[in-house]
């Protein structure tokens, strides 16, 4: 199973490590975050999160999960299921407005400033076609990624 970044399909499938999409070859602590890196699953991605995503848009199996304290191009910043679809995938332009307005919602309350004031931007992980129709795949992950670059920080509560 894969999940789509940004929902756009460049090229290719990004796999970490081998790791499975349910996968999750990190360590944590006890508040569940990463202390070493390792692959972890497009599905394990949890709030939080320091990610590396890879280059170009794609879709996703797995990716690097990092300590939010070392270099990192991403962090998972909120998680919700799409509502009022019927069954059939109706393709991420059909619901690029909800993920959209999802994201920003959730923005402030982990950032710390709001949208427009932040150095920060965020795209997604969404459904594939693959994953909604064999999975039930509804949920929209919210990714933070800097304007340039890469940062080692714990984006929440930053104010950035």
């Amino acid at each position: 199973m894969k999940r789509i970044i940004g929902g756009a399909v460049v090229a290719g499938v990004a796999v970490f490590g081998g790791v499975t999409a349910t996968g999750d070859d990190t360590a944590r602590n006890d508040q569940q975050q990463i202390i070493v890196s390792g692959g972890l699953g497009a599905f394990a991605i949890q709030t939080g999160d320091c990610l590396n995503l890879p280059d170009r848009y794609t879709e996703v199996q797995s990716v690097e999960g990092v300590p939010c304290d070392r270099p990192h191009n991403a962090q998972a910043f909120g998680a919700f299921d799409l509502t009022g679809f019927d069954q059939d995938f109706p393709g991420s332009s059909a619901f690029a407005e909800q993920a959209d307005a999802g994201c920003h919602s959730r923005f402030e309350d982990f950032v710390g400033t709001s949208y427009q004031q932040s150095e920060l931007y965020y795209t997604t992980l969404e459904p594939t076609e693959e994953s909604w129709e064999l999975a039930g795949d509804r949920e929209i992950l919210c990714i933070l990624v800097p304007s340039t670059g890469t940062v080692a920080y714990d984006a929440r509560g930053s104010g950035r």
